[in-house]
């Protein structure tokens, strides 16, 4: 082959490769330059520290006031198995536990919300039963709503419910479920026991043979 012509094709080969590699680095930035246009700018730090903090906030209303579950009748006790056997007493259940008292008398509980249907129908019944116990310096009563924290016995706003208050409400209705009735911490009920017959009557009768039971071991206790 003559010279010329072997220095010619060297020439186009040299010029070949200077264009595919010339090709290769403009691909490359061309490339590099959609990746940086496409990327998503940086969430400022301060945002992320924001969305934390409300989620972690969120988590913690959720378990510190989770709602409770509405239940419309109690579940009506055994009697053979060591539960209520006193006469008047036939919705409730009881403990082993020594009887709960404040200043030497009987605590007496209803724990509801005031978005409860079955809470609403017994609250005022409840608060009619005890509070001339109340009155006369029997027991302590509490009348907790739950979703508002307050004791509707009382005056004042409470604005929390106290953590030995909950921890009680736990003991007995371990499903959260309302109302709750506990009294003297050795009676109980979930739920209402008269609702489906509409007996108020027959709701405030069982509570006063409740307290009256109540008052009675105590007094024998002496």
């Amino acid at each position: 082959m003559p010279e010329s012509s072997e220095s010619e094709e060297n020439e186009i080969e040299t010029a070949e490769n200077a264009a595919v590699w010339e090709a290769s680095r403009k691909a490359e930035q061309d490339a590099a330059q959609k990746a940086k246009n496409g990327k998503r700018p940086k969430t400022p730090l301060i945002a992320v520290i924001a969305v934390l903090a409300i989620i972690i906030a969120a988590a913690t209303l959720v378990f510190l006031f989770k709602q409770p579950s509405q239940t419309g009748l109690a579940v009506l006790p055994d009697n053979t198995d060591g539960n209520a056997a006193v006469a008047g007493i036939k919705t409730f259940s009881t403990t082993n536990d020594q009887i709960e008292t404040i200043g030497g008398k009987p605590v007496i509980r209803l724990f509801s919300t005031t978005w409860c249907p079955h809470c609403q129908w017994i609250k005022e019944t409840f608060d009619e039963a005890v509070q001339p116990y109340v009155d006369s310096g029997k027991i302590v009563a509490k009348h907790w709503e739950l979703d508002i924290q307050d004791d509707e016995l009382t005056a004042a706003v409470e604005g929390s419910v106290p953590k030995e208050e909950q921890d009680i409400f736990a003991k007995f209705s371990p499903g959260t479920s309302i109302p709750a009735f506990v009294f003297g911490g050795k009676y109980y009920r979930i739920g209402n026991g008269y609702e489906t017959q509409n007996d108020l009557a027959a709701e405030k009768t069982e509570f006063t043979a409740v307290i009256e039971a109540l008052l009675k071991e105590m007094e024998e206790q002496k």
